[in-house]
């Protein structure tokens, strides 16, 4: 068995000089995220969710041809230098709420645009809103041999728990168990979606959803798989055959930009216990829910019930985001060490010490420990780390 690190929520800027996901940056390119990015950060596989744009297609059928790509048996498409690309489409339902399809073959990505171009006024532009329910694309990701996975699940804009409601089995009955994957997003972590049970059965994901390439795996997963492929990836969200999600290396929720509760009229990001649905300064409801408290309103255990197997949740902190580790530092980090990932998780702190400087390696020790003071988000506003954390 192997150990692969993936991010499988990664967008597209533009395409054959067009734009995709609008507010991505435009130098998000397929060649980019694949050549570039992938290798800087230490990822073996990501998963691009803008592959059902004709113009994201149109690219991957011109790497084909020039055999900068190729279609494995088991699915999915390799890069040149290894990389595993999972193809995605992210779209918003009628419901209003953001899916992922994932899906195996060039041939299942052509069927989606036919499905979909009488569903989506605009099918070049990534994450469009399409006439059919949550329930049609769960049926159409089984037409297509393809994985479903809700995105930023408890996100207030646009999750399925934080927009829409507080059990899939609410709108989906039974067929809510055939769900095998759940992404988190950067506000959420284990702990909080195992305060509601049904999610026992799901397995999470923590992915960076990046619009930048600086983004690009400020969330990761652990796989333990065979080899890569996407027959690999499914067994693995299954956990069949000794495949599986090992651990999920994600940011502390604190971090996130809908962490808590925000008071629109008062400019304030609540402090007070959750949930909190009226502002604590004016007493409107003019408020944006936060993750934290949405999930403790629509919570069935005051504390985190954990199945058997449940992987570990690592808080990560993206190294650009650490106080005092800039660019220049960084870079001579990777120059040594390769990528950042192993940066993070594999290096010693007193090589690093050596190569940057010992507040620096002081960080990445406490990143890893969990101990990084945080300084919480939300409104739309990303956490901080605590400056004073390069001292301790």
């Amino acid at each position: 068995m192997r150990r692969i690190f993936g991010d499988l929520h990664i967008h597209i800027g533009s395409a054959g000089g067009r734009p995709v996901k609008i507010t991505a940056s435009r130098r998000m390119d397929l060649h980019t995220i694949l050549f570039i990015d992938a290798p800087k950060k230490g990822l073996e596989m990501v998963g691009v969710v803008d592959a059902g744009s004709p113009l994201v297609l149109a690219e991957i059928e011109g790497m084909l041809n020039e055999g900068r790509l190729k279609e494995l048996p088991g699915g999915g498409l390799q890069a040149l230098n290894g990389v595993l690309l999972i193809p995605g489409c992210e779209l918003e339902t009628r419901e209003g709420v953001h899916v992922i399809i994932y899906l195996p073959t060039l041939e299942g990505l052509k069927k989606y645009g036919q499905y979909m171009k009488k569903r989506i006024k605009n099918l070049t532009l990534s994450t469009q809103k399409a006439q059919a329910s949550v329930a049609d694309i769960m049926n159409l990701t089984v037409l297509l041999d393809g994985i479903f996975c809700p995105a930023h699940a408890f996100t207030p804009h646009k999750g399925i728990y934080g927009a829409l409601t507080e059990r899939l089995s609410i709108l989906l009955g039974r067929e809510a168990a055939t769900i095998k994957a759940l992404e988190l997003g950067l506000s959420a972590d284990t702990d909080m979606a195992d305060r509601i049970g049904e999610t026992r059965g799901f397995t999470f994901l923590s992915n960076s959803d990046a619009h930048s390439s600086p983004n690009i795996g400020r969330e990761y997963n652990l796989f333990r798989m065979n080899d890569k492929s996407f027959t690999e990836l499914r067994y693995a969200l299954e956990n069949r055959h000794e495949r599986r999600v090992m651990a999920n290396y994600g940011m502390d929720p604190r971090l996130g930009k809908y962490h808590r509760s925000y008071c629109n009229d008062c400019d304030l990001i609540v402090e007070d216990s959750p949930p909190v649905q009226a502002c604590p300064a004016c007493g409107g409801h003019h408020m944006v829910t936060g993750v934290l408290d949405r999930v403790m309103a629509i919570r069935d255990y005051d504390e985190p019930q954990h199945p058997i197997g449940r992987p570990p949740y690592h808080y990560r902190v993206p190294l650009k985001e650490l106080p005092g580790l800039g660019p220049k530092n960084l870079n001579k980090l990777i120059a040594v060490f390769g990528d950042e990932i192993k940066i993070a998780e594999e290096a010693s702190l007193d090589d690093i010490a050596r190569i940057s400087n010992p507040e620096t390696a002081a960080m990445i020790g406490l990143m890893r420990l969990g101990r990084l003071e945080i300084i919480p988000g939300g409104g739309g506003r990303y956490g901080k780390v605590k400056k004073h954390n390069r001292h301790e």
